[in-house]
């Protein structure tokens, strides 16, 4: 049997587990204190077996982490932990929110999806190219890694059925949305399940809502393998990949390659070691982001202008309302009181009108200063859709650029201290890795 896990266990001699963080359909995942580097860890129980299983899954495990390092879209498997039975899987620790945090909002824009759909397919085709299928692709396991989303690791094409392992019913709900027909028909998982859960995922960012979710375990299993989706509609070629992605029939099923052409990404994303990866995190920003940002900037820039001009009529109509209940005899007293507000008010408005003249100015600097004020003082118009196309695709650029710098840097500083401190780390990892495998 599987061995409870409980916090303050030491796994591996130097990982000391705090929480259970969450569960899939085939392991549990917790995070877990990292004594040697200092830093926070997640752990995934991948399941427990004989001797002789329990190796070769650990070596498979290893062998996939070593070809999916550097990916820009991938969270790593860092190390492999054997204890007593069971295999279990370190990462590193992602705080970012999830997909499904997203969805808490509402739904996805088109735009927004398709940014998504183009990540987890590089990621699912280095997954599957690895040698492993992931096998719980749902929106709580995409995350938001600084500003890209990354797909965190997988290991149920290892949890196999004499691969015991733990399961949390609280979980199924959710699991089952996005489950592939073939797997709940008892076939095996394959690189093609993974896709329609990617499918499932997707449909439920554009609806709202998963695909074939109902109101028990049972009835959306049900939905899975016998009915079809409800159209979308208006989505064009999305729709079109996701109608693809959940065909029941795996054979018929899209696969990576046949979903990036649909999308229109006919060339397949490259990437090796370390400056890929620095090059791939500059270029992977999610376009939401950025777009939210600028549209968030457009109507912030449109109701300064409108708080100017509504500020100064508020202010006329309040001078004319006082003069007209103020006797004659005390317009004096009521002007010294009012005064210091009136001053102030201006005050502010006078700020506001350079700022924006200022910032005018920035912008076109051989227009004259005079006209730069009167243009100040005009609300601007609200920006059309080539003039955010060409602001969003300057600011893309601008980002761009300093994110790499900034990435190449870290990678650099990164690989120089990483030569030095693997060296030391494989030793005291070999006999920390013995200690682990008895003391658990």
């Amino acid at each position: 049997m599987v061995q409870r896990m409980q916090p303050g266990r030491v796994l591996g001699g130097r990982y000391r587990v705090r929480s259970q963080i969450g569960s899939g359909r085939y392991r549990r995942v917790w995070t877990a204190y990292d004594e040697e580097l200092h830093k926070e860890v997640t752990i995934e129980e991948v399941g427990a077996a004989d001797a002789e299983r329990t190796q070769w899954v650990a070596g498979a495990l290893r062998a996939a982490a070593r070809r999916l390092r550097g990916h820009p879209y991938v969270i790593p498997v860092d190390d492999v932990v054997e204890a007593g039975g069971v295999v279990w899987a370190v990462a590193p620790f992602v705080a970012g929110p999830s997909l499904a945090d997203f969805l808490v909002g509402g739904r996805m824009s088109t735009g927004e999806t398709r940014e998504v759909a183009r990540v987890v397919l590089a990621a699912l085709e280095a997954i599957h190219e690895a040698g492993v299928v992931h096998g719980d692709v749902r929106p709580a396991n995409i995350r938001l890694d600084q500003s890209r989303w990354v797909l965190l690791p997988g290991t149920g094409a290892l949890a196999w059925a004499d691969f015991e392992t733990t399961r949390d019913d609280d979980e199924s709900f959710a699991t089952a949305d996005y489950s592939a027909p073939e797997v709940l028909h008892g076939g095996l998982r394959m690189p093609s399940s993974d896709l329609f859960s990617l499918g499932a995922t997707l449909y439920h960012l554009v609806a709202g809502h998963a695909p074939f979710h109902r109101e028990s375990v049972v009835a959306t299993l049900g939905a899975v393998v016998m009915e079809e989706p409800p159209p979308l509609g208006h989505s064009g070629r999305l729709e079109r990949l996701i109608e693809g992605l959940l065909v029941k029939d795996p054979d018929r099923r899209l696969t990576v390659a046949a979903a990036r052409r649909e999308l229109g990404w006919g060339e397949r994303e490259t990437y090796s070691g370390a400056s890929a990866s620095a090059a791939g995190a500059s270029t992977t920003r999610p376009r939401l982001l950025r777009s939210r940002v600028l549209q968030r900037r457009a109507t912030v820039n449109y109701l300064v202008g409108v708080v100017e001009w509504g500020l100064g009529l508020v202010l006329a109509m309040a001078g004319a309302l006082a003069l007209a209940h103020v006797s004659a005899s005390d317009v004096s007293g009521f002007f010294v009181t009012l005064l210091p507000w009136v001053v102030f008010a201006l005050g502010v408005c006078v700020l506001a009108v350079q700022a924006r003249m200022a910032l005018a100015h920035r912008r076109s600097p051989k227009v004259p200063l005079w006209r730069s004020y009167v243009r100040s003082l005009a609300p601007p118009e609200p920006w059309t859709d080539e003039e955010r196309d060409r602001r969003r695709t300057a600011a893309e650029q601008g980002v761009d650029e300093v994110l790499l710098t900034v990435d190449q840097r870290v990678a650099a500083a990164s690989s120089g201290r990483g030569r030095g401190r693997g060296r030391g780390r494989g030793r005291g990892r070999g006999r920390g890795r013995g200690r682990g495998t008895s003391d658990v």
